[in-house]
């Protein structure tokens, strides 16, 4: 028996303590398309160069209080009143900031998922060095000072198929002095949608000339044989190669096709000695190859039949297809199961 790893104290505290902060924001800021910061939803703290000028300060209060100076006692003073007022500018620059999830475009497992999100400010209000991101991924930065709104893209690495929702958004600044730093934690309700990372490879059955949009369907249940391929529980008796398992060659069955022109039925059983992914990957190549031909073409696969067509629109049916098959939970941002929303 194989027992569970046991965590260090270390690891089980900040286990536990990154949970009640996730439950603590789903509670207190839930996931809305569209959010304006205010008083409970940012937050401020000293940074590291804020907490070194705190140091700096105490010490020259200090040597003037040692040495009775008078330009220390004002300088100590001086730079109190810079730290102080360093925060009322900190959080007045995100205060009242509009930020709205607009979404993300589709792309293939392994590529940055781009996320847009768009910044509105008042007509009275400026808002400068602002710093855009999600856990692990590079800062996006915008400054509001000209127009009254701004488009962001902030980038995700992905590395799973599936419907990727978008963890929550960071969004801080520590203008103007940086001494202090406030942000906020967003849940802007964004997905996008990851596809199979294509593969090439060659597609079993069709003619060569494939890609110029003349060939053969492959699909299943016509009269022209196709192959063989391994034995599966429910395949029909008449299809079984008996000849071929007379000669020890294992439990084989027929495969036959359809003719049908200029058509192709991406077939599951095309792939056969493929693990599911890697058949999601070659079809997810031979979907992209024969949207670029002049041909109609469809997809058969476990628990799904997509009847031959064209255009972006049946192309994109057939990739979400493929990135949503036997996938009933949300991915989150390191390409695990989730929970979906």
């Amino acid at each position: 028996m194989f027992s569970e790893p046991i965590m260090s104290p270390v690891s089980a505290v900040n286990f536990w303590f990154a949970n009640r902060v996730q439950r603590w924001l789903a509670r207190n800021v839930p996931a809305v398309s569209s959010v304006s910061l205010h008083r409970r939803n940012i937050f401020i703290l000293p940074t590291t160069h804020g907490l070194l000028y705190v140091a700096a300060t105490t010490l020259i209060f200090v040597t003037a209080i040692n040495y009775v100076l008078s330009l220390a006692f004002g300088l100590a003073f001086l730079m109190v009143s810079l730290f102080i007022l360093s925060i009322l500018h900190t959080f007045r620059n995100l205060h009242h900031l509009a930020v709205k999830g607009v979404g993300g475009d589709a792309v293939f497992a392994g590529e940055d998922a781009c996320f847009t999100v768009l910044l509105q400010r008042h007509a009275e209000r400026l808002h400068e060095a602002l710093e855009l991101s999600f856990p692990k991924s590079l800062i996006s930065r915008a400054d509001l000072i000209e127009g009254e709104q701004q488009r962001v893209n902030i980038y995700l690495p992905t590395r799973r198929r599936g419907v990727l929702k978008a963890p929550r958004l960071k969004v801080q600044t520590r203008f103007p002095l940086g001494l202090w730093r406030a942000w906020s934690m967003l849940d802007l309700d964004m997905r996008c949608m990851v596809y199979p990372a294509p593969v090439p490879g060659p597609l079993p059955g069709a003619d060569s000339t494939a890609g110029s949009g003349k060939g053969q369907s492959t699909q299943p249940g016509g009269d022209d044989f196709h192959g063989l391929r391994n034995y599966q529980p429910g395949d029909s008796p008449k299809q079984v190669a008996w000849k071929n398992l007379a000669r020890g060659q294992g439990l084989k069955v027929k495969q036959f096709v359809d003719s049908s022109g200029d058509r192709f039925m991406l077939d599951w059983e095309m792939f056969a000695g493929l693990d599911a992914e890697a058949r999601l990957s070659r079809l997810c190549f031979w979907v992209l190859e024969l949207a670029r031909s002049d041909v109609d073409y469809g997809l058969n696969m476990p628990g799904v039949r997509i009847a031959p067509g064209r255009g972006d629109a049946h192309r994109n049916r057939l990739l979400s297809a493929l990135a949503q098959w036997q996938q009933t939970q949300e991915l989150d941002p390191a390409g695990n199961s989730g929970e979906a929303g």
